[in-house]
């Protein structure tokens, strides 16, 4: 990945990127987004719901999810890398119409983990908990 300068960004920066990238999937129901960056083996947590999901069941519920995501807004964002395993810790402003049309705003504050293979980063775990 190249920055706007033509420089090279680092591992901090690319993770930062990332968690954007994945707002906007997860805005688009991409499937294939979930897919291709999630690790095999990786693991998500519900904020709402504390359901315990693998990746398979991560990208088959993006193919079903009737959500609409109006907006999704990253804030307080901190990224820690060690080797070829980071931490990105942050706040997700989510806004949309949940399945049976009915309006939420939420915040929720979540941990994502990541793990460097085949030369690339990938989401290895993440859990959000909703902020009252």
């Amino acid at each position: 990945m190249v920055g706007n300068a033509g420089n090279a960004l680092d591992d901090a920066a690319v993770l930062l990127y990332m968690e954007n990238d994945w707002n906007e999937a997860a805005r688009k129901h991409d499937a294939a987004w979930f897919e291709r960056n999630y690790a095999a083996g990786a693991t998500e947590i519900s904020g709402r719901t504390g359901a315990l999901q693998t990746k398979s069941e991560v990208v088959a519920s993006m193919k079903t999810d009737k959500a609409v995501l109006d907006s999704l807004g990253l804030s307080e964002m901190n990224v820690r890398v060690d080797g070829d395993m980071a931490v990105a810790t942050g706040v997700n402003h989510v806004k949309g119409r949940d399945e049976q049309g009915k309006p939420f705003n939420m915040r929720a504050r979540f941990t994502d983990t990541f793990i460097r293979r085949d030369g690339r980063w990938q989401v290895w775990a993440t859990q959000s908990t909703v902020i009252p």
